[in-house]
């Protein structure tokens, strides 16, 4: 009992860093990048809101003019107020079903 205890706590250790280190240190990535990792990779990209489509899901456009959908949970935007004229960074982890590729947003900030 007390090994499945101990592996437990360390698998759960693990995952909270590995967790942050997978961010490949805050390196920002393009939409288009994005787009070609696996599920539940871990990713950096900037640009803009481009609409509210739904809900929580909205069209984020980065520099180069590629759109990705952006699951934006209302707890993850905090205080900020964006608009499509605001720049972003977000930290997220790409969603990808066998139809469609998005990001679920871990974390919004303004680029300043």
């Amino acid at each position: 009992m007390k090994k499945i205890i101990i592996a437990a706590i360390s698998a759960s250790i693990a995952m909270a860093g590995g967790f942050a280190s997978k961010h490949q240190s805050e390196n920002v990535i393009s939409v288009k990048e994005a787009l070609k990792l696996n599920d539940d990779a871990k990713v950096v990209i900037e640009g803009k809101i481009k609409s509210h489509i739904k809900s929580d899901k909205y069209e984020f456009v980065d520099k180069n003019g590629d759109v990705i959908v952006a699951e934006i949970d209302d707890k993850k935007w905090g205080n900020i107020t964006a608009n499509e004229d605001t720049p972003l960074r977000i930290k997220d982890e790409v969603d990808k079903d066998f139809t469609k590729t998005e990001i679920d947003v871990d974390s919004v900030e303004v680029v300043k």
